[in-house]
């Protein structure tokens, strides 16, 4: 019930607020968990180094982080933008081909237009996620960072987590119901105080 109320207030909130949410979305030890199926070999798939196997698109990306990741969806239709390394080897048609595979077509259609972080040569994902913030987000748009203890570097002690938009998975574990219930939670928080401000 408490529950219900809750996502009577947010459809309330949303209803004076249209600026959709937006998820920074990395892959590895967030959705992406196999030791043996991994996107090493997905990037030898589309390089045709090595031949394609369905084995790899069917236990690549972890079907209980997914379904995580599909609950937040149905709850907050949000924007992704790829904070991940893929980005760095997959272009768009590319990565919507590897994100449809996985069965994250959901995704898909819903990629931002600046659909990935900006990289150079010595930046870091805080840096990545910062310089398109400063370049992309509209006022008062809310977002998460879904990223891992592995390779969220310089994020933990960053503004963007003090300030209540990271949501960093264990290394090995992923997005689980409990960073589910986080992100769910930093995103009501966000999305209630942008609808406020709106207001007033």
């Amino acid at each position: 019930m408490a529950h219900d109320d809750e996502v009577a207030r947010l459809e309330r909130s949303r209803a004076g607020h249209n600026v959709r949410p937006i998820v920074f979305l990395d892959m590895d030890d967030v959705l992406c968990l196999d030791k043996v199926h991994h996107s090493g070999q997905m990037l030898k798939i589309f390089e045709q180094t090595v031949p394609d196997f369905p084995e790899l698109w069917e236990r690549i990306v972890d079907r209980g982080a997914a379904e995580n990741l599909r609950e937040l969806h149905a709850e907050f239709e949000p924007s992704y933008v790829i904070s991940s390394s893929w980005a760095t080897y997959l272009d768009r048609a590319r990565m919507c081909e590897a994100l449809t595979r996985t069965r994250l077509q959901f995704v898909v259609e819903n990629l931002h237009d600046e659909w990935r972080t900006p990289r150079a040569r010595s930046s870091s994902r805080r840096d990545e996620i910062e310089w398109w913030l400063d370049a992309n987000r509209e006022p008062s748009q809310p977002f998460i960072i879904l990223d891992d203890t592995w390779s969220g570097t310089g994020l933990p002690h960053s503004p963007l987590a003090l300030d209540g938009h990271l949501i960093l998975c264990r290394s090995g574990y992923g997005f689980t119901k409990k960073r589910l219930k986080e992100a769910r939670r930093q995103l009501q928080r966000q999305v209630g105080t942008s609808a406020t401000s709106d207001v007033t």
